[in-house]
């Protein structure tokens, strides 16, 4: 895989499905990067999320340990008034275990909750290109962060690897304090995710639509877990701004895709986000909204799909290759 944030990665997944007949499944994922990525996960679940999709169960259960650094991390300040050019450098380096309870209630309505051991640590700051080093940067010290993660989704789409039809209403909240084992770390996060899937000129012609509502509050805030924009990931996806481009406690995020097949088990797709962060509900600056658009291609395997997206932006161009739909 490419992207601008991470250079070329490399690396192997391998998954097994009702293996032991139990309808569950093992996901091993190796992954390194030319900038100096190392993403190392191994997933448990039972029932597998695609099997459990659209069904009502009784209990799922999740454990997933990741470790995950970045020798080239990017900050650039908080707030849309952050330059490009104040660019400073640092290694991040995160290692989780998270177990998550779940219950499908109906085919449509998940409730799941998560307690996620997590350490952070930041070191290694350094100039960027514009020879700036961020101030701010220098106080950061290694944290022991935990955080207790209660989700509530309804969901009416046909797949989560492949989704044409439905929609997808997510509330999570995400906490930490003392309560939870957090010695570093006192915050509250509330996210609000909609996603829109419309077959539209074919069987095959999908339109999606996403929007993203996120506030942080806290005492104690980790300077990355506040909300973020920029890069191709699903949470933070703007297709033509840098990982972290935009950081503050709040965030509104919108992406827009039209999908469709070209031949055989290719397929393209053009789309637009749209993107703000803010201190505040009052202090939200319209006038510097940040947008992006391109166009893609994708290659649909039974698990998964390859993406290539080329984003442009007034900060210039990116290109992503990847695995999976941003959303």
């Amino acid at each position: 895989m490419y992207d601008p944030d991470i250079g070329v990665g490399y690396g192997g997944k391998a998954k097994f499905v009702d293996f032991l007949g139990h309808r569950e499944s093992f996901d091993l994922i190796l992954f390194n990067s030319s900038k100096g990525e190392r993403w190392y996960v191994f997933t448990f679940q039972i029932p597998d999320i695609e099997i459990r999709q659209g069904k009502t169960y009784k209990i799922s259960f999740d454990l997933k340990a990741e470790y995950d650094k970045y020798l080239n991390y990017s900050y650039y300040g908080v707030g849309m008034g952050s330059s490009k050019d104040n660019e400073s450098l640092l290694t991040h380096e995160t290692k989780n275990l998270q177990l998550t309870l779940g219950r499908g209630f109906t085919p449509n309505v998940i409730v799941e909750a998560s307690y996620v051991l997590r350490s952070i640590d930041y070191y290694d700051f350094r100039e960027g290109d514009k020879g700036y080093l961020a101030p701010e940067l220098l106080t950061l010290e290694k944290k022991f962060a935990p955080y207790v993660s209660i989700v509530l989704r309804y969901d009416t789409s046909d797949s989560q690897i492949h989704p044409t039809t439905g929609m997808r209403l997510m509330f999570q909240d995400d906490f930490a304090a003392g309560l939870v084992g957090s010695k570093d770390a006192s915050f509250n996060r509330l996210t609000v995710d909609f996603r829109k899937y419309f077959l539209v000129f074919g069987a095959k012609d999908v339109f999606a639509f996403r929007t993203l509502v996120q506030y942080v509050g806290g005492d104690s805030i980790p300077l990355f877990d506040l909300s973020s924009l920029g890069g191709g990931g699903t949470l933070n996806c703007m297709r033509g701004y840098s990982l972290n481009r935009f950081l503050d406690k709040g965030k509104f995020l919108a992406n827009v895709e039209y999908r469709f097949p070209i031949f055989w088990r290719l397929g393209g797709n053009v789309f637009a986000d749209i993107g703000n962060v803010w201190p505040s509900l009052g202090d939200i600056a319209w006038g510097k909204t940040a947008v992006d658009y391109g166009l893609g291609l994708r290659f649909y395997m039974p698990d998964f799909a390859v993406r290539v997206d080329v984003g442009f932006s007034r900060e210039g161009m990116g290109l992503y290759f990847n695995f999976n739909h941003v959303f």
